[in-house]
């Protein structure tokens, strides 16, 4: 029977020298990938400050197609959350969490795999030119078990490809995406309510002055238009921008009115009224010349684009101020984005 004493001293020893060389081995495990990106560091930002397209790069979503998502707090930055269950042979159950925004830096969230454990992910972004140096860093505490430390040696193996398809993916996406540089600006979600205009469609050049030529022309006739059929304003002008392209500003310049004309307006009229749009809408606050209204909207867009927020109509501008009586430094023009 001695040699079956042996055989366990040995056995038990054998564990114990793993054990204590498992504890040597670093609690602590980092895996990190880098990836260029061709596109604004804002654009870049976004994607990883939303769970809203996390689907559309996700290296894991392959991995269970059937998995079921459901998202909690804010649509965007710290307290976002995105649970998931799925097959616990594959990807399983677990919840991911932002905890630190830094625009246009940095994004720590906490994921959580449920019994495989919890893990910090840090994005962080760089200028590189035109474009974004992002780096995507997983930050593991093993904690005290030595089976876990074997298992962090073989971490960067395991984990490392994922990365490496996820920041390809990443780098599809955001370059695909609308490529104005949106830094800066300031979104909010506003409830509109429905209201009739007369609107006169019209067509310019990019160029501010035959901009706002155009425009002028088109509401010195709502103008007309409004005396003749004993209509007040109701509220600031609009310009609607119904098509956009690098040579041609197509827009429907309109005015809120209140009452309804006398008689019906032909279809051949010039101005027509209608009712303008209401609901939900991101709200946009340009401060200066009017030569920032149609890159603002472009940039307005490409935000809406980049945090996965689908539009519902064209973009419009709201002319709050007269400049004929404030400085042009001080003119406030809103830019709103339809959505749903």
């Amino acid at each position: 029977m001695k040699w079956i004493t042996r055989i366990v001293l040995l056995v038990v020893g054998l564990a114990a020298v793993l054990a204590v060389a498992g504890l040597l081995l670093p609690r602590k495990v980092n895996v990190e990938r880098s990836v260029t990106i061709n596109a604004p560091r804002a654009t870049v930002f976004a994607l990883v400050n939303s769970f809203t397209l996390f689907n559309k790069w996700s290296p894991w979503l392959a991995l269970d197609p059937q998995a079921k998502y459901s998202y909690a707090g804010p649509a965007i930055g710290v307290g976002a959350k995105m649970s998931w269950i799925g097959d616990p042979g594959s990807m399983g159950s677990g919840a991911q969490e932002i905890l630190e925004s830094h625009p246009y830096d940095r994004v720590v969230t906490s994921v959580d795999f449920g019994l495989k454990g919890a893990s910090m992910l840090v994005f962080a972004l760089n200028q590189a030119g035109a474009g974004t140096h992002l780096t995507w860093r997983m930050e593991t505490d093993l904690g005290m078990n030595p089976v876990s430390r074997y298992v962090g040696i073989m971490l960067d193996h395991m984990v490392g490809g994922d990365f490496e398809r996820g920041l390809a993916n990443l780098k599809t996406l955001a370059e695909s995406l609308p490529q104005a540089d949106f830094a800066g600006l300031a979104a909010q979600r506003a409830q509109v309510k429905p209201v009739m205009m007369a609107f006169v469609h019209g067509t310019a050049g990019r160029k501010d002055p035959e901009v706002a030529a155009a425009l002028g022309k088109a509401y010195a006739q709502m103008g007309a238009f409004m005396k003749a059929n004993k209509l007040s304003q109701a509220g600031a002008p609009l310009a609607i921008t119904t098509a956009l392209t690098e040579a041609t500003f197509e827009f429907d310049a309109a005015v809120p009115v209140s009452g309804t004309p006398q008689k019906p307006v032909p279809e051949g009229s010039a101005v027509q009224v209608k009712q303008a749009y209401s609901g939900q809408a991101l709200l946009f606050v340009l401060k200066g010349s009017y030569s920032g209204l149609l890159p603002t909207e472009q940039k307005a867009l490409a935000y809406a684009a980049a945090y996965g927020i689908e539009r519902n109509g064209p973009v419009w501008a709201e002319f709050v101020s007269d400049p004929g009586t404030v400085r042009e430094a001080d003119v406030i023009t809103n830019i709103w984005v339809p959505i749903r």
